[in-house]
């Protein structure tokens, strides 16, 4: 839907967020990019506090040392004092997050870790072939690319002494002979696997991040370990939970999660992650938040 009015939407800095990354990238499996797409939709995009600006959007972040920022100060006092419609975005994990969630207006925020009273953010992603025509091909072991964490490393060797094929991914180094090195794209590593283990970094609150979906897309069967309350009803199929007996009959069960991720990649329901979906949830909040 195209707005007719002019949306002046600012991007307010963030240390680890920064939007116009994304401008130049697809919106969807089109060609439009996102900003053609915001163009479209008459959205002035800027990056920076505008005091002139429509709308604002405030990207949470961890506090370090459990300071306070300055930077955190002001966007704390400009969503309080000032007048200008607002959305947070927190890209964290609740445990990780506390003062942010602790002040989060559940009206105005969108969470990967939502619990009951927050809004869902999908982070985005782009489309791309999993080229499951040639899965049977891949190799039969099992691709892990994620932080040794110590609960990972004990679920690592729990499938090492089952005795299936694991290798493992990361800048940091694993404790254990699995442990391959860095993954320079995670996309074309997974790619020759025919499985993944996607661990959350939060089991805790819903916590979703982009993690599954990126899995999915490079074709791999997922074993996926998140907040047992977590449900996810796009991906339904397309994935399946860790435990030892999905990982002991992982050659019968494959097949029809195969299918269903080619459903999953060559229909609408990937779109919740893509940018269009990321981008319109911004200029839909950011109409409604004008208008009231």
């Amino acid at each position: 839907m195209v707005h007719n009015d002019i949306k002046k939407i600012a991007e307010i800095p963030s240390r680890i967020w920064n939007f116009s990354q994304y401008f130049q990238l697809p919106v969807d499996r089109s060609d439009l990019t996102v900003a053609d797409y915001l163009h479209q939709n008459n959205v002035i995009w800027t990056f920076g506090d505008d005091p002139n600006t429509d709308f604002r959007v405030y990207k949470e972040e961890n506090i370090r040392n459990g300071l306070i920022s300055g930077r955190r100060l002001k966007n704390e006092f400009q969503k309080r004092f000032e007048k200008i419609p607002y959305m947070n975005l927190n890209g964290e994990a609740q445990e990780n997050s506390r003062i942010a969630y602790f002040l989060a207006d559940p009206e105005r925020t969108f969470s990967v870790a939502p619990g009951e009273k927050l809004k869902r953010l999908y982070f985005p992603s782009l489309w791309s072939d999993p080229h499951l025509d040639g899965w049977g091909e891949r190799l039969d072991r099992i691709c892990w690319i994620g932080r040794p964490l110590p609960e990972r490393i004990r679920l690592a060797k729990k499938i090492s002494q089952m005795g299936i094929g694991l290798d493992i991914y990361s800048k940091e180094p694993w404790p254990l002979p699995e442990w391959k090195g860095y993954a320079e794209d995670e996309i074309d590593t997974a790619r020759k696997y025919k499985y993944r283990v996607i661990y959350e970094n939060s089991l805790k609150n819903l916590y979703h991040s982009e993690k599954l979906f990126n899995s999915i897309r490079s074709g791999c069967v997922t074993y996926y370990i998140s907040d047992p309350d977590l449900i996810l009803h796009h991906l339904e199929g397309a994935f399946i939970q860790s435990n030892s007996t999905n990982l002991e009959e992982r050659e019968d069960i494959s097949a029809d999660i195969v299918g269903e991720m080619r459903k999953v990649m060559f229909s609408e329901r990937w779109e919740i992650y893509s940018f269009k979906n990321f981008f319109k949830t911004i200029i839909d909040t950011a109409i409604n938040s004008v208008k009231v």
